[in-house]
Parts: C-alpha cells; structure tokens; sequence
C-alpha cells in the first residue's frame, strides 16, 4: 500500500504509530493476542466513530498490519471480555476464548479443571477443558462420552453410520458386547422385522399384519381334553399327546428365538417348515374327518425332504 489510509477522527502520526504497533505484534514469533486485542480496543476508544464504523476501521487496519478483519475481531472480543487483572499469564490464550462468555470466568480460571484419567481428579487448562468448562464439543475428546457424542456428531448421515456399523461388526467382540444390552437386542429385532416385512413386499407376497406380535402366553395356553383316559383308545391319545407336545414345543421356541438374530434365508426356512406342517395337519384333518389316509405325490415329497434334514443346510 504505497499511501497509509488515515481513517477520519484520527492524526496521521496517531495513526501511523497505531500501524507499526500491529506490524510489530503480527512480527513478532510470541505474538500477544491479547496485546493485539487491547491495542484494537485501545483504537476503538480513541476514536469518536459510530458503531457501523467499526466493521470498516478494523478492516482497514487488518488490510494494513497484515491480518484478517475476523482475526481482530477475535483478538478484540477476548481482550474486552478478559480485564488485564483477570488474565492468567500461565493460561494459554485459547482457553480465555473459550471461557470468554462464560458469566463466572474470572472465578472459574482461578481454579484447575477437573480430569477423569488424573489419578487426583486434576487437570490443566486446555483448550478442550475450557470447551469442556462451557459444556461444549472439546476437538480432542478424552472421555468415554466425549468421544461416543463426537462419534453419533459426526455420522449423522444415515448412509455412513450404516456402513460404521458395518466395519464395527467385523469385530465379533464389538457385537457380542452389544448384545448383552436387552434394548440393543430389541432394537436388532425390529430392525430385522422391518428388513423382512419390505423384502416380503418386493416378492410380491402378501404382508403379515403391521405391527403384529406373537401370541402372547397364556397361563392355561393349551387346555386339556374332555376325554377320559380310561376309555379312549391308545391311538386318540397319543394324537392328542403329539398334538400337545407340539403346540407346547413350538410355544417355547417362538419365544425363545425372538433373542436370535436372524437372517432372511432363516426367516424364510423356518415359514417354509411352517407351511410343511400346516400341510401334515391338513392331511390329518382329513384323515380324521373322512377315514380317507392315501396321500398325494406332494406330500410324499414333503414328507420324504423332512426325513432327509429338509430345511437345515
């Protein structure tokens, strides 16, 4: 700049020695920011200009010394919050910045910030512990909760947490720990429920009920037979055992399996023995109600693929 600009209300000597003040804390390799910042209010107070004036002073004056009108800014808002008396020499400057809204900072940095993995629960100022001081998000976190709060800031993208969950699950251990939480294994469940529910419709099949549940068990869920014992062949009763062995068993393991994470190709074999069964119990029925017991070719099959292991890899 071949010609200093003078702003109004301000001597040309005033202001020339304004400038090479600046010149020589920008220089200077143990630069003051709070020097810096008390020589911008000290410019401020000098000169009778308007509050829209000021934007445009520190401007210029940052164009002439070098710097950037958001870095005096900065320099001049932690100076006029930090009173010269109030500062601590031994405290690094960002850590001032940090504390500089908070109501109570001049009690506050008198004493040492509390920390987690000091034996003595004690601390240093830090940038951090000032951003910890004001409950703020510290750039390096420290604590389990720090950096479990910087993770979930950082993939609120529904895509890449997805995909961090997926490298997570690499390592079993990770899972396996998860899983120990009751409300993580629900979560996974209805995950699972809400995956196979949108598969089923993209097949084309029909949906099962939204938001149906299992039935719920019942203090007496299979009641008893009216018959007697004593005078019922031993035929009848061992349906009626099959049949309560059965209903008791499969009971247990519906129950039982809604702690396993399953797969689409396990959702879909345990329907296709579903449907195995809901076959042998048609056949049944009819073998009951008309004395017919010839059976078609299918259930042949399906008998013969269940003898075999049918189902189970």
């Amino acid at each position: 700049m071949s010609k200093l600009e003078v702003p109004r209300s301000y001597t040309h000597e005033q202001w020339q020695e304004y400038v090479k003040r600046g010149r020589r804390i920008m220089r200077s390799k143990s630069a003051s920011n709070f020097e810096l910042g008390d020589l911008l209010n000290e410019i401020i107070d000098a000169g009778p200009i308007g509050h829209g004036e000021v934007t445009d002073l520190l401007t210029l004056f940052a164009a002439q010394i070098r710097s950037s009108h958001s870095s005096l800014r900065k320099y001049r808002t932690v100076a006029r919050a930090w009173p010269t008396e109030q500062r601590r020499a031994d405290v690094p400057w960002s850590v001032h910045r940090a504390l500089a809204a908070v109501p109570d900072r001049f009690s506050l940095i008198r004493e040492e910030p509390s920390d987690e993995l000091d034996p003595a629960g004690r601390g240093h100022w830090t940038h951090d512990a000032g951003l910890r001081a004001r409950d703020s998000m510290p750039h390096t976190p420290h604590t389990p909760g720090e950096r479990i709060g910087q993770a979930k800031r950082l993939l609120r993208v529904t895509e890449e947490a997805a995909e961090a969950l997926q490298q997570l699950a690499e390592r079993t251990e990770v899972i396996g720990k998860a899983m120990e939480n009751p409300a993580f294994r629900q979560t996974v469940r209805d995950a699972q429920r809400d995956v196979h529910l949108r598969l089923e419709a993209e097949r084309g099949r029909q949906d099962p009920p939204e938001g149906s549940v299992p039935a719920p068990r019942s203090e007496d869920p299979l009641p008893g037979s009216t018959v007697e014992h004593r005078k019922t062949p031993t035929a009848v009763l061992r349906i009626l055992g099959q049949c309560t062995s059965f209903c008791v068993g499969m009971q247990n393991a519906v129950i039982a399996i809604q702690e396993e994470l399953l797969t689409t190709e396990h959702h879909a074999a345990v329907l296709e023995s579903l449907g195995k069964v809901r076959a042998v119990c048609d056949w049944c029925e009819q073998a009951v109600t008309t004395g017919r017991t010839d059976v078609d070719e299918a259930l042949i099959r399906l008998m013969d693929e269940e003898q075999d292991g049918g189902g189970l890899p």
